[in-house]
């Protein structure tokens, strides 16, 4: 048995790493993106297209659109993690 010297606080709350959250969340974004960029070389994929048109306005399965959509999805995934970790740490921890 645990001594209560050796149990966890629950008090303390846990607080997410915002350049860690924004960078994993900057990454999976641009996988995303590549993935629909493939998905677009395949006929018949239209809801990719409109997901590549979020990011750039050159042709779906060209290689600008590959480059800038990767480019500016990392941005963006970045963007929204790090805002996600920064209102999730400054929200209080619920009573238990």
């Amino acid at each position: 048995m645990m001594s209560s010297a050796m149990q966890p606080d629950r008090s303390t709350t846990h607080h997410l790493g915002v350049a860690r959250i924004a960078v994993t969340t900057g990454l999976a974004a641009v996988l995303v993106f590549v993935l629909c960029w493939l998905g677009a070389l395949v006929p018949l994929a239209g809801p990719t297209h409109a997901y590549i048109g979020l990011f750039t306005a050159a042709p779906a399965n060209s290689f600008v659109a590959l480059a800038q959509g990767s480019c500016w999805s990392l941005f963006f995934g970045g963007l929204s993690g790090g805002i996600f970790a920064a209102i999730y740490n400054a929200l209080p921890a619920p009573r238990v």
